[in-house]
């Protein structure tokens, strides 16, 4: 028997299949990247999305592997804006969670551009249309999801981004913030468990997909929540490096987190909450790919960035980077901040602006965890690293430096699709709950790398860490002046 798992990601989509041992089987990916119409803004067409994963899954079926299905679940980027009506066609370009155009609506609703409440405000002013005629206002997974079986659902990780829209407490959509963003409350789906069943795969999606009719559907959790317990994360004092597109750094803790500067939620099947810290990982690397490649050459390949980011030194010889580049998550949250390398001289070359783009990530990810235990979370005694950034040594090293603690790094195992896979097998009774998930990785620990931190290497990092504090401090009114004159040239449509 086998699981499916499905993760809209935020470049692109991605589909596995899953043994009842939780070893992934087959694997498919496909790209699909946003667009930036205008500074700030980053869009995507859901459409696009569902053709990706019915190609993969359709490939898959003709390759056998989906003839023992027992659910499907699905995962994604969050929050994001979808609308959809009532045919579940798509009624205008997603908002993704990077996306920074709503700051004026963010300002009147009290909370940053990231959640989705000044994003349904925005929508409200600049396409009023399309939400008067929207059905449902889901997210990227729930729309794949929607596709596969008719039915909208959200699961509280995914809703807890949804602020001022959620209550983390009573797990409700609030009225009051239903009606401050201007959206009918009966618009958003119903709140599920991230391992409930939510629908069966309809007539048509088999047809598209190669999947059973019939086969039950996990409506599944957000990307960041599916990762962490796809590392074998679920305890107080664990952390999850979730390494895509974004840098998310996850704490599961016993009781919901308060401080402003975090994002918090609940973590998917596990019974406990999660505070999370997030900054742009992958996507900085790929930038620093492509604008600092020969000119008019392909991007730097990942093996030569290694190997130059290794020859420059601790510290990069004093240069900083903010990889503020699409605006910051926390602990800042600061729409208008943008990415500056900070004490470039003449000494300095490719080397040293490569690691300390690396640096720059990590010293982001060290501010995040400060401000986890400040809020009182449990002091970190590991950290879990998962995903794409994951697989470079030496960055692993720097964030295990930064952090201060042991890093694991398993390249067989963990990761979003292996926690949505465990989501899966919880809905499908394959799996009976979340420790035995967690004895199916401690099987699989052999095969994890272990990194231990060089506490010399770990004082430079607070070092650096406080002294690019003060630098972003100083530059907060020159990106808030640059952000004006973005914002005179920008479209509202």
């Amino acid at each position: 028997m086998s699981v499916v798992a499905v993760d809209v990601g935020t470049t692109g989509v991605r589909v596995s299949v899953f043994d009842d041992a939780l070893t992934e089987t087959h694997s498919k990916a496909l790209p699909c990247p946003p667009h930036a119409p205008a500074p700030g803004w980053a869009e995507a067409d859901p459409e696009l999305w569902w053709d990706r994963a019915t190609e993969m899954l359709r490939a898959l079926a003709d390759e056998g592997a989906l003839a023992d299905v027992r659910a499907v679940a699905v995962t994604g980027q969050a929050p994001t804006l979808v609308l959809v009506g009532d045919d579940h066609a798509v009624l205008c370009p997603a908002i993704l969670w990077l996306d920074t155009r709503a700051e004026l609506e963010a300002t009147e609703l009290g909370v940053p551009t990231y959640y989705l409440g000044p994003k349904l405000l925005w929508t409200f002013r600049h396409r009023h249309a399309a939400l008067a005629r929207a059905k449902w206002v889901l997210q990227s997974h729930a729309f794949v999801a929607l596709r596969l079986t008719g039915e909208a659902a959200i699961d509280p990780s995914t809703a807890a981004l949804c602020l001022p829209l959620f209550d983390l407490a009573s797990l409700q959509w609030t009225v009051q913030g239903a009606a401050a963003a201007h959206v009918d409350p009966r618009k958003l789906p119903r709140v599920r468990a991230a391992h409930e069943i939510i629908g069966h795969v309809t007539a048509d999606a088999a047809a598209r997909t190669g999947l059973a009719a019939g086969t039950p559907v996990v409506g599944g959790g957000g990307d960041f929540a599916a990762s962490t317990l796809g590392a074998g994360v679920t305890k107080p004092g664990q952390a999850c490096l979730m390494l895509g597109t974004a840098g998310n750094l996850l704490l599961p803790r016993a009781q919901a987190g308060t401080d402003d500067r975090l994002i918090h939620a609940h973590h998917v099947g596990a019974g406990t909450f999660l505070s999370l810290g997030g900054t742009l990982c992958g996507g900085a690397i790929e930038w620093a790919r492509r604008a600092l490649a020969e000119v008019g050459g392909a991007p730097i390949d990942f093996a030569t960035l290694e190997r130059e980011a290794a020859d420059a030194p601790l510290g990069a010889a004093s240069l900083l980077f903010v990889p503020y580049l699409a605006g910051e998550r926390t602990p800042v949250w600061d729409a208008d901040a943008r990415g500056a390398f900070v004490g470039l001289g003449l000494e300095h070359d490719r080397r040293h602006m490569l690691r300390a783009v690396l640096e720059g990530i990590a010293l982001s990810l060290l501010d995040c965890a400060d401000a986890a235990t400040a809020d009182g979370a449990a002091a970190l005694t590991e950290v879990i690293a998962a995903n794409g950034a994951g697989k470079s040594a030496l960055f692993r090293q720097i964030l295990c430096d930064a952090l201060g603690v042991p890093l694991f790094y398993a390249p067989d195992a963990g990761g979003t699709l292996s926690g949505t896979a465990a989501l899966a097998a919880l809905g499908a009774g394959i799996v009976a709950d979340v420790d035995a998930i967690d004895a199916m990785h401690q099987g699989r620990s052999r095969t994890r790398v272990r990194h231990e931190p060089d506490m010399h290497h770990h004082g430079v990092y607070r070092h650096l860490l406080e002294v690019r504090r003060g630098a972003y401090e100083g530059l907060r009114r020159t990106f808030t002046s640059l952000a004006a004159r973005r914002v005179a040239s920008s479209p509202t449509s």
